[in-house]
C-alpha cells in the first residue's frame, strides 16, 4: 500500500492560558489577528490546512494538539506581556522532536525580534501585518525556496525591508474555526458576542501608546467598506450573536464614513443585534450619536485619561477636557452609556524637558470621575497607573530620563519628581476602590464578572 502524502499543515496559535483563564480578558475574544491571516492565507493557499490552537488551552492540551497535527510550520503570536510563557511554549513545542519551521508573530514578535531570537528557537519573526507576508512565506517554504529575503521578516542572517501595509481590507477572518461558546465578555448585554474590525490603525500618536504594528508604515488609517462590515455582521447574526464590538481603535475617525456604517447596519434590520464601540472625544456630533442609538449601540468606550488641558496635551491626545465633557453629555443625551478609561501620572517631553502628571492634577481627575459617575456621564470606569510599555514613546522617555521602576503594589509605573510611590499607591487603591464602589452600586457585579471583582478587591486589600 502506498502512503498518502500529509497535506501541508499549518498551526496558529496563542500562549496557552489555561482553562483558568476564563472569566479574564484573554478569553473575551479569539486572536482575530490570527483569524485574519487565516481567512486571507486560505483563499490564496487552498491546498493548505490551517488550524487555530486557541488560549484557553492548557499547555499539556497545546502540546499534544501540535503533536497530533505534526505541523510543517508551527506560528506562535504574542504580546510583551506574554514574553514568558510564550517562549517556554515556545522550548516545549521544540522539544517534541517534530521537523517544522516555527514562526514568532504579534506584537513582541514586532517590537522585539532579536529578543525572540537569541532566546528562543524561533526560525522567522514577522514584523508589522502578517497575511501577505505569511502567504509569500508559505508559497517559499512549500517550494523549498529560501526565505531568508522576505520582506516583513527578519531571522538570524538578515533584517528585511518593511513590508507595505494592506490597503484593500475587505474579507473576513476564519470565523468558521470559532465555537463562540468558549468566549465570554465581562461587560456585555448579550449572552453571545464577537469582536469586529471596521478600520484598522489610529490617526495620532499619544506617548502612551505601544503601537508599532500598524504604524510602521502609512497609511495609518484604512477602512472597511460600510457594505463588507454589514456582511460580516449579517454572517455574525446568523451564527448566533447577538452583540458587536466594533473594536478598532477608533470608530469615528472619519464621521461621514461612520454615518455610512451606521446607515448599512441599519438596513440590515436584525432584530435584537445590540452593539459597543471605541469613540475619541473630539469627533462627535449630535447626528452621529442618534444614529449610534438608532443602531442599538448601547456602550462606548471613550479614553479620557485625564481631566487636566495641560496633561491632555502632553500626552499627544487632540483632544482637550472640554471635548470630554461636551462628548460625555451629547450620549447621555442620546441613552448611551460609557466606559470611560482614566490614567494617572503620566509622562512626557516638551522641547527636551521632562514634565509629568502632578498628584494635584490626579486628584482633579479623580474627582471628575466621581461626579460623571454621580451624574450618569460615565458607567463604567478604569482608572490605571501609566506604564511605559514597550514600543511606545513613552517607553523611550522613561528610558532617556531613567525613570521606570516597579512597585511591588502597583505593578510596572515611574519614578517622578516631587511624587511619592505612597502617594501613587494611595490614588491607585482610591480609583479602584472607586471602579468597585460604583459596580456595587449599579449592580454590576454579576456571576460574568466576579472573578474580576473579587481580584481587584484582593488587590486593594493587598496595598
Amino acid at each position: 500500500m502506498v502512503a498518502t502524502k500529509k497535506k501541508f499543515t499549518v498551526v496558529f496559535a496563542d500562549p496557552p492560558f489555561g482553562r483558568e483563564s476564563r472569566g479574564e480578558a484573554v478569553s473575551e475574544s479569539p486572536n482575530l489577528g490570527i483569524l485574519y491571516l487565516i481567512g486571507y492565507a486560505r483563499k490564496r493557499l487552498p491546498e493548505v490546512n490551517f488550524f487555530y490552537l486557541e488560549p484557553f488551552l492548557s499547555m499539556a492540551e497545546h502540546l499534544q494538539k501540535v503533536s497530533e497535527l505534526n505541523p510543517d510550520v508551527y506560528a506562535l503570536s504574542f504580546t510583551t506581556p506574554r514574553r514568558d510563557l510564550s517562549f517556554e511554549t515556545i522550548t516545549k513545542v521544540k522539544g517534541l522532536g517534530l521537523p517544522m519551521l516555527i514562526i514568532a508573530g504579534g506584537a513582541h514578535a514586532t517590537i522585539a525580534p532579536l529578543d525572540i531570537l537569541k532566546n528562543t528557537a524561533v526560525d522567522v519573526c514577522i514584523q508589522g501585518e502578517g497575511e501577505e507576508t505569511m502567504v509569500e512565506l508559505l508559497q517559499k517554504i512549500q517550494a523549498n525556496l529560501p526565505i531568508t529575503d522576505l520582506a516583513g521578516t527578519i531571522n538570524r542572517q538578515k533584517s528585511n525591508r518593511v513590508r507595505p501595509l494592506l490597503l484593500d481590507l475587505n474579507f473576513f477572518p476564519a470565523w468558521d474555526l470559532i465555537d463562540f461558546e468558549n468566549y465570554d465578555v465581562a461587560v456585555s448585554k448579550k449572552k453571545r458576542m464577537a469582536y469586529l474590525l471596521p478600520i484598522r490603525g489610529c490617526p495620532n500618536y499619544c506617548t502612551y501608546c505601544s503601537n508599532p504594528v500598524w504604524k510602521l508604515a502609512k497609511p495609518w488609517i484604512r477602512q472597511r467598506s460600510p457594505e463588507n462590515i454589514a456582511d460580516e455582521i449579517r454572517y455574525l447574526y446568523g451564527r448566533g450573536i447577538r452583540e458587536i464590538y466594533l473594536r478598532s481603535d477608533t470608530f469615528n475617525v472619519d464621521i461621514k464614513w461612520c454615518l455610512q456604517v451606521c446607515d448599512a447596519i441599519k438596513k440590515l434590520e436584525l432584530k435584537g443585534m445590540t452593539f459597543q464601540c471605541n469613540l475619541r472625544a473630539d469627533k462627535l456630533n449630535d447626528e452621529l450619536a442618534k444614529q449610534l442609538h438608532d443602531i442599538n449601540v448601547w456602550l462606548v468606550h471613550i479614553g479620557l485619561e485625564s481631566a487636566n488641558d495641560r496633561v491632555l496635551r502632553g500626552i499627544g491626545k487632540n483632544a482637550t477636557q472640554a471635548d470630554n465633557v461636551r462628548t460625555l453629555e451629547i450620549l447621555r443625551k442620546h441613552k448611551i452609556k460609557v466606559y470611560g478609561f482614566l490614567m494617572l501620572y503620566n509622562a512626557w517631553e516638551t522641547n527636551g524637558n521632562l514634565e509629568h502628571e502632578t498628584s494635584k492634577e490626579v486628584e482633579v481627575t479623580l474627582e471628575f470621575a466621581k461626579n460623571c459617575l454621580r451624574d450618569n456621564l460615565i458607567e463604567y470606569i478604569s482608572w490605571s497607573i501609566t506604564n511605559p510599555i514597550i514600543g511606545s514613546k513613552l517607553y523611550d522617555i522613561a528610558q532617556k530620563y531613567d525613570i521606570a521602576v516597579h512597585n511591588i503594589k502597583i505593578g510596572n509605573c515611574m519614578r517622578l519628581s516631587g511624587v511619592s510611590e505612597q502617594q501613587m499607591v494611595e490614588h491607585v487603591k482610591q480609583g479602584m476602590i472607586l471602579q468597585l464602589l460604583n459596580g456595587i452600586q449599579k449592580g454590576m457585579i454579576t456571576k460574568k464578572s466576579y472573578k474580576r471583582a473579587a481580584q481587584k478587591a484582593v488587590k486593594i486589600l493587598n496595598m
